[in-house]
């Protein structure tokens, strides 16, 4: 299913981005679901306003808020059950509230796959924010 959401525009050309289909995987303990997501891809190429890197490609609020809600209807065909909330690495009085889209280049998921080994990119890069010692540079 495709999402009925509004075209945001690219911030370089203001030109009206399309949707381009994504692999997202959801770990939940030892389960893993293969989800198809979408991102927004400017229609003109134009680079990335971080790293150059074309074609422009970035998330909104409202499209991981749809497919937030797409793959819980997933996980609930797939698994049987509501998905289960992450639970890595949080403390218990401590939401996470704040989504944060980030893209990489091939080059650059290899070496955080590198640095990171066998932990989930996402535990690894809370790591790096909570120890200053740690810090990438």
């Amino acid at each position: 299913m495709t999402p009925n959401l509004t075209p945001p525009l690219c911030s370089g050309c203001q030109m009206p981005a399309s949707l381009v289909r994504k692999l997202t995987r959801l770990r939940r303990g030892d389960r893993v679901l293969p989800f198809e997501g979408y991102i927004w891809q400017c229609p003109s190429d134009c680079a990335d306003p971080e790293d150059g890197a074309t074609p422009y490609q970035f998330s909104t609020f409202e499209l991981m808020a749809w497919e937030e809600a797409q793959a819980s209807m997933a996980w609930r065909e797939r698994f049987g059950e509501p998905m289960p909330a992450s639970q890595r690495g949080r403390l218990p009085d401590e939401q996470r509230t704040v989504r944060v889209p980030v893209l990489l280049t091939p080059l650059e998921a290899k070496r955080l796959d590198q640095l990171r080994g066998d932990r989930p990119r996402g535990e690894f890069l809370r790591q790096l924010l909570g120890d200053p010692e740690r810090m990438a540079g």
